[in-house]
């Protein structure tokens, strides 16, 4: 059992040393797109792709910041929160076994009345469709936190 935990260690060591992302993709005026590997997803991506997922729709009778406030108050209860300036915020998130770090990043379209969402590993090249369950859950979490 010993030796197969370690073996599991040392191939979950190997992978994600292979494969580093940057912590963040944003270039001020949109997120960036995802890389090749299977490890990341985002709204701005062309819906045709693996790595696209919906933007979050603003409800309607909330204005667009405040729903944006609304995010950020949800991910400070469980990420670190290490940007927030006007319409964007980049939050990191600690894997829970092996506490690896995985970034969310959120920009606000108040013009298209939508939240952007990206979220990426930063190590491994497949994230076991963990990073696509987060936005899956978050966006739930935030639709329940506006009613």
């Amino acid at each position: 059992m010993a030796i197969t935990a370690l073996l599991i260690l040392a191939l979950l060591g190997a992978t994600s040393i292979s494969c580093v992302g940057p912590a963040s993709a944003y270039d001020g005026q949109r997120l960036g797109d995802c890389p090749s590997s299977p490890n990341c997803v985002c709204s701005e991506m062309a819906p045709d792709s693996a790595a696209y997922t919906e933007p979050w729709a603003v409800p309607a009778g909330l204005g667009p910041e405040a729903a944006f406030e609304a995010l950020a108050g949800l991910l400070s209860e469980r990420a670190s929160i290490e940007t927030r300036e006007g319409a964007y915020l980049h939050a990191v998130f600690k894997t829970r076994w092996l506490r690896f770090r995985d970034d969310f990043e959120a920009r606000l379209d108040s013009e298209a009345g939508v939240i952007h969402v990206r979220s990426a590993s930063r190590l491994g090249h497949s994230d076991l469709g963990a990073n696509r369950a987060r936005v899956n859950k978050l966006r739930a979490a935030f639709a329940d936190s506006l009613q």
